[in-house]
């Protein structure tokens, strides 16, 4: 596997806050970061090759993207990968181990990976919207929210790298706001933006094209569940007829 960089040194990087994710569970890792970027107004600076490329480019605001991307903000020190691709299963290991000896040759600050948390485990009255973890060297802002509960795991290429970072002793944390399943949770990625952006960077960013996405879907979801509300209703009262 071969970092290329472009416009940008490895000492350059160093030292700034590395932010990465995939497409887990709402595509919340992969929309998180691609957002951060184009809201940091990042520019590429590099890409990643490996033996297993996957065989695509797609153009996007920014121009052709590649399956793995580099960004880098020079203003917010925030560097950005962005995983346009998964890795399949049996190159997982290759390519987050490969990614974790880069973050310890460049020295970044910490890293930051952020993924989806399956709203099935979201208490009624939760105010925070996310969980998180982080690693024994992680020397970034602690949060507010509640970490990671006993019992709950995470699964596929963010806990690889998760796992490969602690070996190579880079300071790590892992964000994850509870996501629908499927689909593309724009409300989640909202809530992965924000913890990142204010409370872990202390900077403001607006992305009010996902803030309008993420309340188009919240009104789509409060009208399903009322419907849904409305018929169970109706059938409850058409089986007390039929009883009386």
């Amino acid at each position: 596997m071969k970092i290329v960089l472009k416009g940008v040194s490895r000492k350059e990087l160093a030292d700034s806050v590395l932010i990465t994710g995939f497409r887990g569970f709402g595509m919340v890792g992969y929309m998180t970061s691609k957002y951060l970027a184009l809201a940091l107004k990042a520019r590429k600076v590099g890409y990643v090759l490996t033996e297993f490329l996957p065989p695509f480019i797609v153009v996007e605001e920014d121009g052709i993207g590649y399956p793995f991307e580099i960004y880098y903000s020079d203003k917010a020190r925030v560097t950005v990968l962005v995983n346009r691709a998964l890795p399949e299963r049996e190159f997982m290991d290759e390519y987050t181990f490969g990614i974790a000896r880069w973050v310890s040759r460049v020295g970044f600050k910490y890293v930051t990976l952020v993924g989806g948390l399956s709203r099935e485990f979201k208490s009624p009255n939760d105010t925070f919207g996310y969980r998180w973890a982080h690693n024994s060297r992680y020397n970034g802002p602690l949060l507010d929210a509640p970490q990671l509960e006993v019992g709950l795991g995470v699964m596929g290429p963010l806990a690889l790298l998760y796992v490969y970072l602690d070996y190579v002793r880079a300071p790590a944390a892992m964000i994850l706001p509870y996501s629908f399943v499927e689909g593309v949770d724009y409300d989640a990625t909202l809530v992965g933006i924000k913890v990142i952006s204010h409370n872990m960077l202390r900077l403001e960013v607006s992305p009010t094209e996902l803030e309008t996405m993420a309340r188009l879907q919240r009104a789509e979801a409060e009208r399903i569940i009322q419907m849904v509300e409305r018929e169970a209703e109706k059938e409850d009262q058409e089986s007390k007829g039929m009883f009386m």
